[in-house]
């Protein structure tokens, strides 16, 4: 239908009209007749000053939107209909740049609407009429009779909806857009409205209230809104509830405006071909596709299949090569020698511990006698510090430092070795070992800077934090995970394997994707970044660095992040202490996890691992470097900002897990130990920090979301995608919707969050 035929019928629908009200709002009928005679007198105004500036044709109409609810721009709209031109609400309109102005003086026909207004005719513009939006409209709204309501501002939706009801000669009432659905659900039982045009959003809401059911709407006959998303089965049905006595319910879709009916069925067969087509892919066991609800898109939860045989990497040739690299890494370092010098400075850390005491009036002399209870309560211990207190006792009787009945402790050794001039001596001889051997000696300036804080530290009176970060630095415990020569050999060893593993990797087109835990001050990933750097301009990977501070991540980049030199280094905030679905990261959807002595951190080693597993693709890898024993001038410093663990460590007693807990820890997490360095017979063996590396779920076929997607390109704008190492399941072993549900809301969010992975 040609605009000049939809015009005549809006007009020959006031005419019916006539004095009856056309258009009612807040203080302000118009009648038929009354809009006729205003638009007319518009359109004669108007035809006369362009006839001077020739032909209308190409032209639209602008006019400045404004939250008024006057009726002016669905009243200009008609003028444009009438002068056969387009029309276009804008914010803002620059005439003198974009517009010819036309000055109209506006008839007193309207009470409360008289003056002068500019009206804007834009040159070759592209701007249309939905004429078949509003052919749809006149088809919903012809069979019905009686008034028609408006909860919706003026778009063009809206305003061709009022033409259509305009054209039916039905009048039209507008309400407020805001409204909510409580009010609603009111004036609509109130008045007997036959029609309603609404927005989406009141929909839903009228959908879900509580008091649909008891609201009388035997006068609705026809039901208009707009939506850009795919509505949800569940929404649909809750229309449905809405749309009784054979209410004929129509949707704005990016196709028309169709039947609810049409769409539901149109999004029933779409999502058959969706649910058949993940079906067919060769490592897909069994799937289930849920729709969101607000959404034009579905969430997709794929389960992989079970293969019998693990991956065929040549285990023994790449341990055997990486023992080879960093034998000849360190080859200069006498380290027999360097291992001597770490355990004189566990050893003079231990003699400050001592010292400690002493300064807080326990362990004076050699006759001194001191219960448990006193030694907590006499300086007094802060109680925070109370379990790590318990440690040094037992680790200072081990070391024969202190003896024990088993009621009372007192010292094993002179007092005049613990002296505070004895471990001045200490700590100076120590400083120039160290100095030696790293170049540097910020780790001795750091543990004897703690040692001398001890008495303050145990009562809670000094924060470790403020030692270990001066000022808010991240300097100093940079240089930590510098300067010892196991943490050297250990991200040497992180650096050997990620580089066999891009220079291996066979995802072919899929984009490799590696997450670094506990990121902290970055000394891991500055030693990684030489390897990437040298893979990126022809391996597809992505480099995620995480830690649970902000204040890491702004560090780290400030000085490494450059977008244009690595654009494959992201960042993120991530704590291995919380599920990480909460924190927006998906399961299945990295190759590689490298976490450098942050484990030790967590308060349930356990949970944390099973969770990092969870993250990893069939056939990833986990990069880990743990101690494995205890490092007594940690015990001296940093570990007074470890939280209490809830692990194995809670029975032991011990900073750290052992290297058999660790060995069941990873297990029970369904990690394969693949590599654990150094080897028994290497000097670093005995100071207890170890390289793990192991291998994930590698009996499941390899399947990732983005490989899915590939699959699935007809759906790909369509999806979200979860690979689940298994369905969730009810008590009754069915498979959890409900949970399914909650995990698609959460996808949906974090994945609009972040703009998609």
């Amino acid at each position: 239908m040609k605009m000049e035929a939809i015009a005549a019928n809006i007009l020959s629908g006031l005419e019916q009209l006539g004095e009856y009200p056309a258009l009612s709002l807040e203080g302000c009928d118009w009648s038929g007749s009354q809009v006729l005679t205003w638009t007319g007198s518009v359109v004669a105004k108007l035809n006369e000053q362009l006839a001077e500036q020739g032909s209308q044709r190409g032209k639209t109409l602008l006019w400045q939107a404004d939250n008024s609810g006057n009726g002016l721009p669905l009243l200009m709209h008609l003028v444009a209909l009438r002068l056969g031109i387009g029309f276009e609400l804008v914010p803002e309109a620059n005439p003198e740049k974009d517009c010819l102005t036309l000055e109209v003086q506006i008839p007193n026909a309207l009470e409360g609407h008289r003056g002068e207004f500019s009206v804007l005719l834009a040159e070759n513009t592209t701007v249309e009429t939905n004429l078949t939006l509003l052919e749809a409209q006149q088809e919903a709204l012809g069979p019905i009779q009686g008034k028609v309501a408006v909860f919706s501002p003026l778009n063009e939706f809206a305003r061709f909806g009022i033409f259509a009801a305009w054209s039916c000669g039905l009048p039209v009432r507008l309400q407020d857009p805001a409204i909510n659905p409580a009010k609603a659900l009111v004036a609509l039982e109130r008045s007997g409205f036959s029609g309603v045009v609404l927005t989406s959003t009141l929909l839903k809401g009228l959908a879900a209230h509580p008091a649909l059911a008891l609201t009388n709407l035997k006068s609705l006959q026809c039901l208009l809104y707009e939506t850009d998303v795919l509505l949800s089965q569940s929404l649909l049905r809750d229309i449905q509830r809405l749309l009784a006595n054979d209410i004929s319910g129509w949707v704005c879709t990016d196709k028309g405006i169709e039947p609810v009916a049409k769409v539901q069925q149109a999004q029933t067969q779409k999502l058959a071909t969706l649910v058949e087509s993940v079906a067919k892919h060769p490592a897909v066991a069994s799937s289930v596709t849920i729709p969101l609800a607000g959404e034009n898109r579905w969430a997709v939860f794929a389960q992989p299949k079970m293969q019998a045989e693990a991956s065929n990497l040549d285990m023994t040739g790449l341990f055997a090569r990486i023992n080879t690299e960093l034998d000849a890494e360190f080859a200069h370092i006498d380290l027999e020698h360097a291992v001597k010098v770490t355990e004189q400075l566990n050893a003079t850390a231990l003699l400050s511990m001592l010292n400690a005491f002493s300064h807080l009036g326990l362990f004076c002399d050699r006759h001194s006698v001191h219960s448990l209870a006193e030694i907590l309560e006499a300086p007094p211990v802060a109680q925070q510090h109370r379990a790590l207190i318990k440690r040094w006792i037992k680790v200072l009787q081990e070391q024969q430092l202190l003896r024990t009945d088993g009621e009372y402790w007192s010292p094993e050794v002179d007092p005049d070795s613990y002296s505070d001039a004895a471990l001045a001596l200490a700590w100076t001889r120590l400083e120039q070992e160290w100095r030696m051997l790293s170049g540097a000696s910020k780790t001795i300036d750091y543990a004897r800077a703690n040692a001398e804080q001890l008495p303050d530290l145990i009562r809670g009176k000094v924060q470790a934090v403020h030692l270990l970060f001066p000022r808010g630095s991240t300097e100093l415990a940079s240089a930590l995970y510098r300067e010892g020569i196991a943490a050297r050999y250990q991200q040497h060893s992180v650096r050997a394997l990620l580089k066999s593993i891009l220079n291996n990797w066979e995802g072919q087109q899929q984009t490799l994707k590696i997450l670094e835990v506990g990121a902290g001050t970055g000394s891991t990933t500055q030693a990684l970044l030489p390897v990437l750097d040298d893979v990126s301009g022809h391996i597809n990977f992505e480099y995620q660095f995480t830690d649970i501070s902000a204040a890491f991540l702004d560090s780290f980049f400030a000085k490494h992040g450059d977008q244009e030199q690595r654009p494959w280094l992201h960042r993120g905030l991530f704590d291995i202490d919380r599920s990480p679905r909460s924190q927006g990261f998906s399961p299945n959807s990295f190759d590689v996890i490298i976490a450098g002595g942050v484990f030790n951190a967590a308060r349930d080693t356990d949970a944390s691992l099973r969770r990092a597993a969870e993250l990893l693709r069939p056939g990833g890898w986990f990069i880990m470097t743990e101690p494995t024993s205890e490092e007594f001038w940690v015990m001296a410093s940093q570990a007074f900002m470890l939280v209490d663990a809830v692990d194995e460590r809670t029975d032991s007693g011990a900073t750290f897990l052992s290297l058999s807990q660790w060995h069941n820890a990873l297990e029970a997490a369904g990690l394969e130990l693949a590599m654990d360095l150094p080897v028994s017979e290497h000097p670093l063996s005995r100071q207890g920090h170890r390289f793990f590396a192991c291998r994930a779920k590698q009996h499941q076929m390899r399947l990732s979301a983005d490989c899915l997607a590939e699959y699935l390109d007809h759906f790909k704008s369509e999806i979200y995608i979860e690979v689940l190492d298994k369905l969730p399941l009810t008590l009754e072993g069915q498979i959890d919707k409900d949970q399914l549900e909650k995990w698609a809301v959460s996808m949906a969010e974090n994945r609009g969050e972040s703009n998609g992975n």
